[in-house]
């Protein structure tokens, strides 16, 4: 067992000092400052175009998409929320209630999570007024299948994506 870790341990060196095309000593500042410069410009968050138009048309149907497109598609909804307004939006996720002190009110999700299980996205929703809260609101944790007409509202100063008359299939 000892000689095992002692194996695993010299492929992890050997892995973490790899081959590279520059020693550490060669490598100059200007060049360490001009990467992390690009992936900044990589990471940070794209300006919301406004007129961009989501590809998938006035209806979206997250059910029928992989795991790794569902992931993708509501992170885009949460990046460039203006694309997506007024679109009818069907997802099927874990139901989430938040339940805020300060206010009293009850906020529902459907939360997805990225294909590994190791990430998770929501969108808030309010289901139709033929739904009484909280008697007809799915319980937390449960498995639900939600359709919504997806907006924005500002609460504060925060601003927040909702599927509006929402209904559970």
């Amino acid at each position: 067992m000892k000689s095992r870790f002692l194996l695993f341990c010299a492929m992890l060196s050997l892995l973490l000092t790899g081959c590279s095309r520059k020693e550490p000593a060669e490598i100059s500042t200007a060049e360490t400052e001009e990467v992390y410069a690009a992936e900044d410009e990589m990471s940070a968050p794209a300006e919301e175009d406004e007129d961009m138009v989501s590809p998938m048309g006035d209806y979206i149907d997250l059910t029928a998409l992989s795991s790794t497109m569902v992931y993708a598609e509501v992170y885009q909804m949460m990046l460039a929320p203006k694309a997506y307004i007024g679109k009818t939006i069907k997802m099927n996720g874990t139901c989430a209630v938040y339940h805020d002190e300060a206010t009293d009110k009850d906020y529902y999700a459907c939360i997805i999570a990225d294909a590994a299980g190791c990430c998770s996205q929501g969108i808030e929703f309010s289901l139709t007024d033929d739904y009484s809260c909280p008697d007809d609101y799915p319980a937390a944790d449960s498995n639900i299948t939600v359709t919504g007409v997806f907006e924005t509202y500002t609460e504060g100063d925060s601003k927040y994506c909702t599927l509006r008359n929402a209904t559970l299939n």
